[in-house]
């Protein structure tokens, strides 16, 4: 069983035009495939169905062309230019958000700070990062 994904996003309004982020990931460990089955079990389905991820490969140990994830295998690609410390979530509507990525390696405090630029609910132990804006909390 993956672990939640430690992610927060801005409310749903429509996606935010590159490059500003419109949500964060905290991931646990500098494996893409990993990290990434988490980051789908917690994706709030009205966002939409995600078609691929685009990544930055200093942020990863790992590079894969594509990750299994609950119920199938999604591609994923790197950026043409490299440190950019997101992803993008490419869309099956054609549409991308913006996902900060937050090194796995931050403190709890660095990490609950840039969460809260995207949900003012950020707030006590990791155990309140794991859930969506949405839904009455703070992923």
């Amino acid at each position: 069983m993956a672990l939640r994904a430690r992610t927060t996003f801005a409310p749903l309004v429509s996606a935010r035009p590159a490059p500003e982020p419109d949500g964060a990931w905290w991931p646990r460990s500098r494996s893409l495939a990993e990290e990434l089955p988490g980051f789908f079990d917690a994706w709030p389905p009205e966002r939409g169905r995600i078609q691929r991820i685009l990544y930055s490969s200093p942020d990863w140990d790992d590079h894969p062309h594509s990750v299994t994830v609950p119920g199938r295998r999604v591609k994923t690609g790197t950026f043409p230019r490299e440190d950019t410390h997101v992803l993008t979530v490419c869309m099956a509507d054609r549409s991308d958000h913006i996902v900060a990525v937050i090194a796995s390696s931050a403190s709890a405090d660095v990490a609950r700070q840039m969460m809260a630029t995207f949900d003012d609910d950020v707030d006590g132990d990791d155990a309140a990062l794991p859930r969506w804006s949405g839904e009455g909390g703070s992923v």
